[in-house]
């Protein structure tokens, strides 16, 4: 199998790196572009399937807002915490050096490969740990 069948767009691999899947960065772009996207996707990554909505990095760093907001509740200091992932995707470019995305972003997830199928409000993983992936949720 060729570079060119493996990334879709004959990125070549990093060094230690695999090729980067040109369909999946189409669509971090698509939701990055317009932030009130969201792609209902399924992701096999190197620590199991998990499934949820592909979001903007942006929308994912207000949502976690939320999260350690009710998190930390009261406590001193408690808002420098929940500010910080705003902090940090205002420092940031969503996409890494080379223009390609390093992370992909999901909100309401669901664990397919552990027992029970767990859900977690965010989840966050880098794009080279995805082996692959599909569109909408299992049934």
């Amino acid at each position: 199998m060729s570079t060119r069948d493996r990334g879709g767009a004959g990125h070549e691999p990093g060094p230690g790196g695999p090729a980067a899947d040109a369909h999946l960065e189409m669509l971090l772009r698509l939701v990055e572009a317009q932030p009130g996207a969201a792609v209902a996707v399924t992701l096999t990554t190197v620590g199991g399937i998990v499934s949820g909505d592909l979001v903007a990095s942006r929308v994912w760093a207000e949502r976690w807002e939320g999260v350690v907001a009710r998190a930390v509740g009261g406590r001193d200091h408690a808002e420098q915490v929940v500010l910080l992932p705003r902090a940090v995707q205002n420092a940031l470019d969503p996409t890494g050096p080379g223009g390609l995305h390093d992370f992909a972003h999901l909100v309401d997830v669901t664990f397919l490969s552990a027992p029970g199928t767990p859900t977690a409000p965010l989840w966050r993983g880098r794009v080279s740990d995805v082996s692959g992936w599909s569109l909408g949720a299992p049934a």
